[in-house]
């Protein structure tokens, strides 16, 4: 845990009217999951075929159908979000929320063209890559107060210049103040160090639903070719409100604050795989693939909102709602390698696989384009700072799927694991998830039933200061259950 919360840190902080490596990283990161199937055997299945969602691992296993497929897979997705200051010595805050949705839709249309190719293979559809959906919950009695925050973001600046979104609604409710006008701000806290009651409630929405065009087909019935074209759209939501109290009136003047930040964020991109798989006989095969970028271009919408209470002869509360906020501007997230090597078998009325997948990607490819629209100096500046965080924080990262099916006549049994490194180069730690999987298979229908559970942990700041000793840092942990059911029809 203590390699856990330092290095990334201070990336999980987001300023609202500014992206940042933040951005990037959650774009970044998709799961390859879709079918029941896939997810019980822990998305490994890179050197397999004849199941749709290989055209997000390695598009050449379509190539392996030898009849059409029509297949969907409605989930259910769980979360279970732990989270506590580290100054902080009560009891954690949980938060359990649960989603009904559609991991997965997919058609394959299978041809038999003769001659040296046996198979010339068409697939579309659709495929949840990324689940954003969580609610998190923060609370406690420790050092500092936002309002310190505030009064960074406004030194050294006149009122008039103060940003519309931080500054300006802690200046306009009276958070900060410059009675001297010499602009340096103060606040009702004469000693930054001032233990504060605070509170924040964080409800993220959203995720990302590619859309998938492929084609592969196999080659002298040994050597799979497949590419695959996908529309990614992306959305997140996420509303923050953050709050400040003094129950028990040991603080002068102060009585309490609440800030609001609101970002709604969508966006659509591009990308393409290809890959192969040579079929080395009849129980090993080897595969390869890559996965270019993705091209995203996306819309930020946010606002702030802020009420401050203090007591001066009388108690007394200033409001404001700043303007509504919009920036458009361009990701590329990074490409990746995929290599697997699988093998089947066949033990009297025992069928099955076993098969493993390395991936490698390097997140300091990724790119953060905020001047794709807009020709301001500042954004230019803001550019270049972003993109250098990248090269300097992000790292690449190699990571490891291993799953097995076994099957006995018309029933199959499925388990997988995986671990896969985080895109911060200070951590030496893995996530690791875990997967199993039953399914049912006759000549034209088939039902698969498959569930993977991920943990992971991860650091936050609702501010980030100058004085790192009144940061309020916390550390969140994540559990994450996905169930999914997929319903398939060959024809």
């Amino acid at each position: 845990m203590k390699n856990l919360i330092v290095p990334i840190l201070l990336f999980l902080f987001t300023s609202l009217s500014s992206q940042n490596i933040t951005d990037v990283v959650r774009w970044s990161s998709i799961d390859y999951v879709g079918s029941a199937r896939t997810l019980g055997v822990g998305s490994s299945f890179g050197a397999m075929g004849g199941d749709f969602s290989v055209i997000n691992i390695n598009p050449a296993g379509i190539a392996d159908y030898r009849v059409s497929e029509f297949m969907f897979t409605p989930s259910l997705r769980t979360y279970k979000a732990d989270a506590q200051f580290s100054q902080n010595t009560s009891s954690n805050q949980i938060k359990k929320g649960s989603t009904l949705g559609l991991d997965n839709l997919g058609f394959v249309l299978a041809r038999n063209p003769g001659s040296n190719w046996t198979s010339s293979n068409f697939a579309i559809g659709y495929s949840r890559i990324a689940d954003l959906q969580r609610n998190i919950q923060l609370s406690g009695k420790i050092k500092g107060s936002i309002t310190t925050y505030f009064a960074e973001q406004a030194n050294n600046k006149s009122t008039d210049d103060l940003d519309e979104y931080i500054a300006f609604p802690a200046y306009s409710t009276g958070a900060i103040f410059d009675f001297d006008k010499d602009k340096f701000y103060d606040t009702d806290f004469a000693n930054p160090a001032q233990e504060v009651f605070r509170n924040q409630d964080i409800i993220q929405k959203g995720g990302i639903n590619e859309l998938t065009f492929g084609w592969a087909g196999e080659y002298k019935s040994n050597i799979n070719f497949g590419i695959s074209a996908g529309i990614p759209f992306a959305s997140f939501e996420e509303l923050k409100t953050y709050s400040e109290s003094d129950p028990n009136d040991e603080i002068p003047v102060f009585t309490g604050l609440e800030y609001i930040e609101r970002l709604n964020t969508s966006g659509v991109g591009f990308n393409f795989k290809a890959g192969f798989t040579y079929k080395l006989n009849k129980r090993v095969r080897f595969a390869g693939a890559f996965h270019s970028p993705t091209w995203y271009r996306f819309n930020d919408d946010y606002s702030t909102s802020m009420s401050y209470t203090f007591f001066d002869k009388k108690s007394e509360t200033y409001d404001y709602d700043s303007n509504d906020g919009s920036f458009e501007y361009k990701i590329t997230t990074p490409w990746r390698a995929v290599g697997s090597i699988g093998s089947t078998y066949r033990v009297g009325d025992l069928v099955g696989f076993v098969n493993a997948d390395i991936e490698h990607l390097d997140y300091t490819n990724s790119n953060y384009n905020g001047t794709a629209f807009s020709s301001n100096d500042g954004e230019k500046k803001w550019t270049n700072e972003v993109n250098s965080d990248i090269q300097r924080r992000l790292g690449s990262a190699t990571n490891l799927r291993l799953g097995s099916e076994v099957g006995y006549k018309n029933l199959r049994l499925r388990a997988g694991y995986s671990f896969e490194r985080t895109a911060f180069n200070a951590d030496d730690f893995y996530n690791n998830k875990v997967s199993a999987g039953i399914g049912f298979r006759e000549d034209n229908f088939f039902v698969d039933l498959g569930i993977r559970v991920a943990q992971y942990s991860e650091g936050y700041n609702p501010y980030v200061v100058l004085d790192s000793k009144l940061d309020p840092l916390s550390v969140i942990d994540t559990r994450r259950t996905r169930m999914a059911l997929t319903l398939g029809f060959k024809f």
